[in-house]
């Protein structure tokens, strides 16, 4: 006689547990565009305290536009976008991240799933490659990041995790190189959808808000030493949890985020 009490009890606790799963993973944020991608749907948005989120959303966002995205927040990080909203226009963000490739004229600041180009301009010192930074940026026309000031807030991790596309492997060398910045590894992985494989990943397509047109843009790559080259394929995109820096920049894995690999396809918004 107390079975179907208890069935009753047990289904409600069911609806209740999947009622908060649902509400865990709406999300809603505010902020400023620093990177779009409009071939990929996608694009990255900058909080005021230079919190990184990238979005998928069927609707297009330039870089420099104030919005509020709500959406639903999947595993990896990416917000699918269900409304967007664009309440008016920025030159200046602030972004906050790992520096994961750098060089004289720039360097990258990834977080969350979005990595960033940020062209030098100041005459602040560079902070060594792993480490935290806050980073300033001007949102030029051409939807460029120019660094008005950056700071290392911290030390570099042991571990670090890069996210990208694989542009070649080397079975010999036993190393990969994978995608530095969102636009190198969106526009290679669209390439690679198509049958386009670039094993050396030269393609100068550097997305719809960033100039990149021309054969001297930086194109961020990031090397990484691996047990086994052959394990990877061109065109992936790849989690990677690794060690390093060593001296010449190159990192080492420690493991590969199978959860959270694939492709982020079916925005919403």
């Amino acid at each position: 006689m107390q079975r179907k009490p208890l069935l009753w009890i047990a289904a409600l606790a069911l609806a209740a547990a999947l009622g908060l799963s649902a509400q865990a993973s709406a999300a809603t944020v505010k902020g400023t565009v620093v990177h779009a991608n409009k071939s990929a749907h996608t694009f990255v948005v900058a909080g005021r305290s230079g919190r990184l989120t990238k979005v998928s959303s069927r609707r297009s966002a330039r870089a420099g536009s104030v919005v509020r995205v709500s959406g639903r927040r999947l595993a990896n990080g990416l917000l699918r976008s269900h409304r967007l909203r664009t309440r008016g226009h920025a030159r200046h963000a602030r972004l906050r991240g790992l520096v994961t490739w750098s060089t004289a004229r720039g360097f990258t600041v990834a977080a969350h799933g979005a990595s960033l180009l940020v062209h030098r301009s100041s005459t602040d010192d560079p902070a060594p490659l792993g480490a935290p930074v806050s980073t300033n940026v001007t949102i030029d026309d051409h939807g460029d990041l120019d660094e008005n000031e950056c700071h290392q807030m911290g030390q570099a991790p042991d571990q670090l995790k890069l996210e990208g596309v694989v542009l070649s492997t080397d079975p010999t060398a036993e190393t990969i190189t994978i995608s530095g910045d969102d636009d190198q590894g969106e526009d290679h992985a669209m390439a690679s959808d198509h049958g386009d494989h670039n094993q050396g990943g030269d393609d100068n397509d550097q997305g719809d808000d960033n100039q990149g047109q021309n054969e001297n843009e930086m194109q961020p790559q990031i090397v990484v030493h691996v047990p086994d080259a052959t394990a990877f394929t061109v065109g992936d995109k790849v989690e990677l949890i690794v060690s390093g820096p060593a001296g010449d920049g190159t990192f080492t894995l420690v493991s590969v985020d199978e959860d959270h690999q694939g492709h982020d396809d079916g925005s919403d918004g």
